[in-house]
């Protein structure tokens, strides 16, 4: 086999060492030139700066003299120049001199005498403002200034002496330099040519190693053409022309351009002509879409239904590029979010509101009905106080819709069979309704179960069918479909806010006058309502979406103007069983002897509460806070139920109190009241399993009936119990197991001597309705004036501990003034505990604290026989 000659190598080797050599010595003569013109430059910028510096001294001088010499302020303008200048020209110069320890070392001693020089021109400056011109002429005359400037210009001279020496030192190298340079290039013209030779050959080989590369660049364009079409985000390039390099199918989608367009080289006016059409105008205006990139303006593209950001930016090679975002799914979010938001500030404003106003609805519903109980059923006024209960009951309403659209209600989930609940309802809402409104329901059979608060859904329920009456004047059809339903991932995608699952479907549908997209858009806000003022809180619809939202649900509504409207409440799946309704809270009224331990913070609640406990006939003990309730725990009295409230100060939260109690006393049943409750026995909106909650503002029956159902069946007591547990009676009615009532004389006086002005209200009111006539005194002194004006009473009743003369020294004194007098003394000691005179020894009774009527009744009937 015949060899290969090896002279298209040895050129190609030639060509290769010819440039390599040529490359090297021009990079080594560029590198000692560029070196060279450095120092040269570094030798005339240390000059420039240090005569600058000796310029700015010597016109600091200057201008010290003149003003010196002139007594003109105009003359300063030189030495304040210098005073700025100095300061920058001798940094400038310690930098330029920080890597050659000799001239740092010159630079230092300058700036060392130039700063001396700046100080004696301060100094004669000072001294001729201060002693006058004279004293500062004296200072100039003296040898001090002329020296320093000496010193400063030898120094200046030095510097400039070595960087003259230096810059003859690189000049003689640069010439070196060029001389080699000559040579360098001769030697590269000699290679060079050799090379080209080489390189015309290099050249017909490698022709067709540049087909072969634009066949690979060709795959690669397709490659990457492939990976723009798959992208989420539309993209296209234009060139400096305006012409389209590059783009993606997406960016057609997204912005609505026709396919047509993508052409390599289309026009760029060809897109606007299309853009400026519609509105808005996404790229006719690029101030709105131009900037760096991650930065841009969102824009909404009506007509295509999304929510898009557009960004226009600036390719290095000139040309742009626009790229656009699809964030319809963001704004979504961010919408929903805002929401949330909304939702959340309304609740905690809510829930603050909802607890005092729920305080101040208690208070006023306990003291309406107590006042209903001493009227009479035939009193003119009971009118009135119907009117008052009717505003409470409103009150009350109202709060809990605003709690039902925050979702801060107490929920009592119940695993319920949603069909048997619409059916039980239908009767209910074709009475409701009217006989111009026809109600029809329609349940799909093999429905599912699910857990909600079913007096929620009935009031949902019932709220959704008021609307659909008031939205169908002259009539029409109200239809409720229960159906099983399942929401995909696809639905879940454009409803972010719903998780996907198997719901029940609650549909309220009618043929009413429907609703235009504005009014959709508001109707579940609080306060929105279509109705006349006065006719409407606009709370309906949103304590129904509250609801719903509350139980994990989904609310979506459909309506078109004259076309009636659907509600559609999707209730998440309950697997369980359904759960057994008990009958409610109806039956009688019942009250108890037990003892209850009232916890409330209000002090006009707590003693309302407190008389309607024991107008039950429970014993009752108070206490204002967890502090004080545990206190009263601990002293080991019996407590049968601790009824709190949830919201209270201090830094014992309700529900330890709660853990606490149960802990010193097994046992003991606990029930809970708020106007509002957060986190303390909520979750998730829904009440603890072991939590029994009475909220307010509740009625005297209402709190019956959750205590007995607390504590169980009421154990029989002989004596006036049934009486007092029904709220009945002056006195005058005959009790069980035979006794009788008190007969007291007509018009007879009891005197209540208590400190405490609302023990003393409450005492008032019970011997009042025992058919006494009550005066009453906060302490000793005025108890003895009134009885030392007026006939003797009936009796005095009074407390032990007084501010000033206590109970057994007043009942002493009472004595003398009427002897005889009976005397009830309150006390919370044991009756063998104290020391009681002999001139008090009959008739004298007993009272201890805390008591109940019943027991106040007992003790006054056994103190009357006794002294009769």
């Amino acid at each position: 086999m015949r060899r290969g000659k090896p002279w298209p190598i040895l050129a190609v080797a030639l060509a290769l060492l010819a440039v390599s050599l040529g490359l090297l010595v021009a990079s080594h003569v560029s590198s000692q030139l560029q070196a060279n013109r450095q120092a040269v430059w570094h030798s005339f910028r240390v000059a420039d700066v240090t005569r600058a510096l000796l310029s700015a001294v010597q016109d600091a001088e200057t201008g010290q003299r003149g003003y010196i010499l002139t007594e003109r302020d105009s003359y300063l303008g030189p030495y304040e120049a210098a005073q700025r200048q100095v300061p920058l020209l001798q940094r400038q110069l310690g930098q330029l001199l920080a890597g050659n320890a000799a001239q740092r070392a010159r630079a230092e001693r300058l700036q060392g005498l130039v700063e001396d020089k700046m100080v004696e021109l301060a100094e004669s400056l000072t001294l001729s403002r201060n002693q006058g011109f004279a004293a500062g002429r004296a200072l100039v005359q003296t040898d001090r200034g002329r020296e320093l400037m000496l010193a400063i210009r030898g120094a200046v001279e030095a510097i400039l002496s070595e960087q003259q020496a230096a810059l003859g030192q690189q000049v003689e190298a640069a010439d070196r330099s060029q001389d080699a340079s000559l040579l360098a290039a001769l030697s590269g013209i000699v290679l060079s040519l050799a090379a080209i030779a080489a390189g015309t050959l290099l050249l017909l080989r490698n022709n067709t190693r540049l087909k072969r590369a634009e066949a690979a660049l060709a795959e690669k364009g397709a490659v990457l053409q492939a990976t723009l079409d798959h992208i989420q985000d539309g993209v296209a390039a234009f060139d400096a022309a305006g012409a389209l390099v590059a783009c993606n199918r997406q960016f057609f989608t997204l912005l609505d351009f026709p396919h047509a367009l993508a052409k390599l080289g289309t026009p760029f006016s060809a897109f606007l002509a299309i853009d400026r059409r519609r509105e808005p105008s996404v790229l006719a205006a690029p101030d709105r879409v131009r900037g760096p990139a991650g930065s841009g303006q969102q824009v909404s593209l009506s007509q295509a239904g999304r929510e898009l950001e557009v960004y226009r930016n600036a390719m290095p090679e000139g040309g742009f590029v626009v790229s656009c975002i699809d964030v319809t799914r963001r704004a979504q979010a961010e919408a929903i979010l805002r929401q949330t938001q909304k939702m959340e500030a309304i609740g905690q404003l809510t829930g603050g509101v909802a607890h005092d106003f729920n305080n101040m609805l208690q208070v006023v519903s306990a003291n309406l009905e107590m006042l209903g109980r001493e009227l009479g059923p035939e009193h003119g006024g009971r009118r009135h106080l119907g009117h008052a209960i009717s505003g409470v009951a409103r009150g009350a309403r109202l709060t809990a819709q605003l709690l039902a659209f925050a979702r801060r209600q107490p929920l009592d989930p119940r695993v319920i069979h949603p069909g048997r609940l619409v059916q039980e309802m239908t009767d209910l809402l074709r009475r409701t309704l009217g006989e111009r409104i026809a109600v029809e329901a329609v349940v799909a059979g093999g429905l599912w179960n699910t857990q909600v608060d079913p007096g929620q859904l009935e009031n949902a329920l019932l709220n959704l069918a008021l609307n659909a009456r008031d939205a169908m004047p002259e009539g029409g059809k109200l239809t409720i479909e229960v159906a099983n339903a399942a929401l995909d991932e696809d639905y879940a995608a454009v409803h972010l806010e719903v998780e996907p699952g198997q719901y029940v479907m609650l549909a309220v549908s009618d043929t009413g006058l429907g609703m235009p997209p504005g009014v959709m858009a508001r109707v579940f806000e609080p306060f929105f309502t279509t109705k006349e003022e006065g006719h409407g809180t606009g709370l309906g619809l949103s304590q129904v979406y509250g609801f719903v939202k509350q139980s994990g649900g989904h609310v979506k509504l459909y309506s078109e103007p004259g076309q009636g409207t659907a509600v559609k409440l999707y209730l998440p799946r309950s697997r369980r069983a359904e759960d057994l309704l008990g009958g409610g809270s109806l039956g009688p009224v019942v009250g108890g002897h037990e003892t209850i331990l009232v916890v409330e913070d209000d002090a006009e609640l707590r003693e309302a509460v407190v008389e309607m406990l024991q107008g039950l006939g429970y014993r009752v003990l108070r206490a204002e806070q967890a502090e004080a309730a545990l206190t009263v725990l601990s002293s080991g009295v019996q407590v049968d139920l601790l009824f709190t409230d949830v919201v209270m100060p201090g830094p014992i939260r309700t529900r330890d109190l709660a853990r606490r109690a149960q802990e010193m006393m097994p046992g003991l049943k606990v029930v809970y009241t708020s106007g509002y409750t957060a986190n303390a026995i909520i979750h998730d909106g829904r009440l603890d399993e072991d939590v029994q909650l009475l909220s307010k503002p509740y009625r005297r029956e209402d709190l019956a009936r959750h205590l007995r159902r607390a504590l169980g069946a009421a154990a029989p007591e002989p004596g006036l119990l049934a009486a007092a547990a029904l709220g009945g009676g002056s006195g005058e009615a005959a009790g069980e197991g035979g006794e009788t009532p008190i007969g007291w004389p007509e018009g007879a006086v009891a005197l209540v001597v208590e400190d405490d002005p609302l023990i003393r209200m409450n005492l008032v009111q019970m011997v009042e309705i025992m058919g006494l006539t009550p005066a009453e005194a906060g302490k000793a002194e005025t108890a003895l004036a009134w009885l030392g004006k007026n006939p003797r009473p009936a009796l005095l009743i009074t407390d032990l501990t007084l501010p000033g003369m206590d109970g057994i020294a007043l009942a002493v004194e009472a004595r003398k003034l009427h002897p005889g007098l009976p005397v009830m003394l309150a006390t919370g000691h044991a009756e063998g505990s104290l020391s009681i005179p002999p001139e008090l020894a009959d008739g004298l009774g007993f009272l201890g604290k805390p008591f109940a009527m019943l027991q106040l009744e007992r003790a006054l009937k056994a103190l009357w026989l006794k002294t009769r």
